[in-house]
């Protein structure tokens, strides 16, 4: 297969990567199993990569073999496609993405790579938790929506409804869906990007069958008209047709007369955005630097000819070249072995090689224009969320450069296990690798206690924590986890008051603790010293009077992270914490002590004021959405109250009840097991991160 990469890229892509106006990025989303790879089979298969028989079956962007094993999507995979529309050749750069909620930080990265998403709503299950979890992320990276409703074939094959009745629940999904999208954008954005047939960014088949219907198939059928009433009895006319051939089990001729990769692609190509239309938009959203600058200008128009600015999506270790990274070029040309300056670590290194992806297989560049997507090898200490920035470019235009704002992800570490080596003799010899392995994913968390030594590792979730451990096996680090623990965290519940560290004969700080909204720090407060995305704290220099080049600055960020590591309250991790210093009066005369004589009055003065602001300690939640035939709604009730769970709403949709319900996440282990045992398999669920609540008072939540 990388034989046939390297000739497609050489051969098709190459003569497009350059061509900015015929470039789409997409990312794949949608609830887990609802079809997203056995989707993007026939998409890859439509050029020519993938044997058309094999298409929906091959799973072929579900390369690593835990994937294979598991039969779910665990990791985020792109794959570089080419497009006839119209007598014009379209690169398209898709990423695969999971859908189960322990992966969530995966389709945010990949959002962060592309400007469009393709939805894929299971018709039956329709608009499912997950489903809106991943179309919030969705719209608050300005990324535009394009619909699949897939499955249609259960509807004559299952459920046996004739072609009004199929019509009707299409429909139905259709408006869930952009009710759903009201809920997130301005009514002037919802207006351009709600989904329908007559502006194209609708489309409905089955992934599986490999058939679909688009705006083009309605109009073939009406003569040209795109009238509504005449699109709605075209697809009328074509349902019954349909649903013809599955009753007469020819559905391998529909595949012929629809086929699903060329609907699909062609919605890509008539309504998402090229880069250079999109990143007018998204950039104001995504950067924080003067539009005005030469760089923005540049990021603005997409300038292949301006400064190379890339941002880090995706981190692998490599054992020929220490990592691989994926990563989105929004200005200037990315070359090969150029100096790359981190702005994060402040560090230069020269790649050894880049190039695209394409599945498993990287094929070689010798440079990649704005616009595309790319992957980089050889740099150490790089971290998803980085900005890289040509160190030559950097001298030539004289200005800093910002970088692009931190990933917001919609679920954090919740689960926290002990482990240790197999092997005890490797006790010594496993840390550093597994440190290395949790740098790759932003949802791990890894720490060993300084006084007994104990290992642990926090993750998004059961499934999670399982994933790793057989990745880390792989890489020959043998662990066993311990217990299960929940990880309980400190919040505020007030802005704290202003309080005093240190005396004058040492370092002294005034100190204010304020509760945070979404770990954005507000622009106008001062000079940011440090960040921690991951619990959405931040401190901030209010005083003007912390030199952001001395090395007192790195002292306080120690002083920060060592509060948000140790909450004043129980000794818990903090989240949402903002520290405001509001007075500094800095004092380190002697080099051996000067760090504690700045930490030490900085801790004080957060403690005192953290405290003032009544922090509670809070454990996570998970909202659970769960489908299922009436005789096991009430086994599954049942479930959910043993393990201190409430039922919100039971609804009936059709053939199966939902029901909508909340449960402590120190409840949900092993509750996939029970729920799939008692019901034999027929149920199905998502669920999605549910915010956290006051450990002594479920009854109140702080999201």
């Amino acid at each position: 297969m990388s034989h046939l990469y390297k000739k497609f890229i050489k051969e098709r892509v190459m003569s497009l990567v350059s061509q900015t106006q015929n470039i789409r990025n997409v990312t794949i989303i949608a609830h887990i199993d609802h079809g997203k790879t056995t989707l993007s089979d026939s998409l890859i298969a439509a050029s020519g990569l993938l044997s058309k028989e094999v298409a929906a079956s091959a799973r072929l962007l579900d390369y690593d073999f835990i994937e294979q094993e598991r039969g779910i999507t665990i990791k985020a995979s792109s794959i570089s496609l080419v497009h006839s529309f119209d007598g014009k050749d379209f690169l398209i750069n898709l990423v695969d993405t999971p859908g189960h909620i322990d992966f969530s930080s995966h389709v945010t990265r990949g959002l962060r790579l592309t400007d469009g998403a393709l939805i894929v709503v299971d018709v039956i299950e329709g608009i499912m938790v997950q489903t809106e979890t991943v179309t919030r992320q969705a719209m608050m990276e300005l990324v535009r929506p394009v619909l699949f409703v897939n499955k249609v074939d259960r509807l004559f094959r299952e459920r046996r409804l004739n072609a009004k009745k199929a019509a009707q629940e299409i429909n139905r999904v259709v408006r869930e869906f952009n009710a759903m999208l009201g809920k997130y954008l301005d009514d002037e954005t919802l207006e351009r990007w709600e989904v329908s047939f007559t502006n194209g960014s609708l489309s409905v088949g089955s992934a599986l069958d490999k058939w679909g219907l688009d705006l083009s198939t309605l109009k073939s059928h009406t003569g040209g008209s795109e009238e509504p009433s005449d699109l709605a009895n075209a697809l009328l006319l074509i349902l019954e047709n349909i649903e013809g051939v599955y009753r007469s089990e020819r559905r391998k001729d529909l595949s012929e007369q629809f086929p699903v990769a060329r609907v699909v692609l062609d919605s890509f190509v008539r309504v998402l955005p090229n880069p250079k239309f999109a990143q007018q938009y998204r950039i104001p959203k995504l950067w924080d630097g003067s539009l005005q600058s030469r760089t923005g200008e540049s990021l603005l128009g997409c300038d292949s000819k301006g400064p190379c600015i890339c941002m880090v999506a995706d981190v692998q270790p490599d054992r020929h070249a220490m990592t691989a990274a994926a990563v989105r070029i929004f200005s200037g040309t990315l070359e090969r072995a150029k100096p790359l300056m981190n702005l994060r670590t402040q560090t230069e290194q020269k790649s050894l090689q880049i190039g695209m992806y394409m599945s498993k297989t990287r094929v070689d560049l010798s440079q990649v224009p704005a616009g595309n997507l790319a992957f980089i090898t050889g740099l150490r200490d790089i971290a998803v969320g980085d900005t890289l920035v040509d160190v030559k470019d950097l001298q030539k235009i004289e200005e800093a450069i910002s970088p692009m704002r931190a990933l917001q992800y919609p679920t954090e570490p919740v689960v926290t296990y002990t482990i240790e080596p197999k092997n005890l003799a490797e006790l010594g010899n496993i840390q550093e690798p597994i440190q290395a392995y949790v740098q790759t994913d932003p949802a791990l968390e890894f720490e060993v206690n300084p006084e007994t030594g104990e290992m642990l590792i926090s993750g998004a979730g059961e499934l999670h924590i399982e994933i790793t451990v057989e990745k880390l096996t792989r890489q020959g680090i043998y662990v066993t986890l311990g217990k299960p623990m929940v990880l309980l965290k400190e919040q505020l519940t007030a802005d704290g008051n202003p309080a005093v560290g240190g005396n004058m004969n040492v370092s002294s700080f005034t100190v204010r603790a304020v509760t945070v909204s979404e770990g954005i720090v507000p622009e106008s407060l001062g000079t940011v010293i440090d960040q921690d995305p991951s619990s959405m704290s931040w401190i901030v220099d209010v005083s003007n009077e912390v030199n952001p080049l001395g090395n007192e600055t790195e002292w306080i960020k120690e002083a920060f992270r060592t509060i948000i590591r140790n909450g004043p309250s129980s000794g818990e991790k903090m989240r949402k914490l903002g520290l405001l210093i509001e007075k500094a009066n800095i004092k380190s005369e002697k080099p051996e002590t000067s760090w504690r004589d700045i930490t030490q009055p900085l801790l004080e003065a957060a403690r005192k004021s953290v405290l003032s602001g009544n922090p509670v300690v809070l454990e996570p939640w998970i909202h659970l959405e769960i489908s299922s035939p009436e005789e096991y709604v009430g086994t599954l009730s049942g479930i959910l109250s043993k393990r201190k769970g409430q039922v919100l709403e039971i609804n009936s949709e059709r053939s199966l009840y939902k029901i909508d319900a909340e449960i402590p996440v120190r409840e949900t282990f092993g509750l996939a097991n029970e729920i799939r045992t008692a019901t034999s398999g027929w149920a199905t669920w998502g669920a999605q991160a549910g915010g956290y609540r006051d450990i002594q008072d479920p009854d109140i939540r702080y999201d």
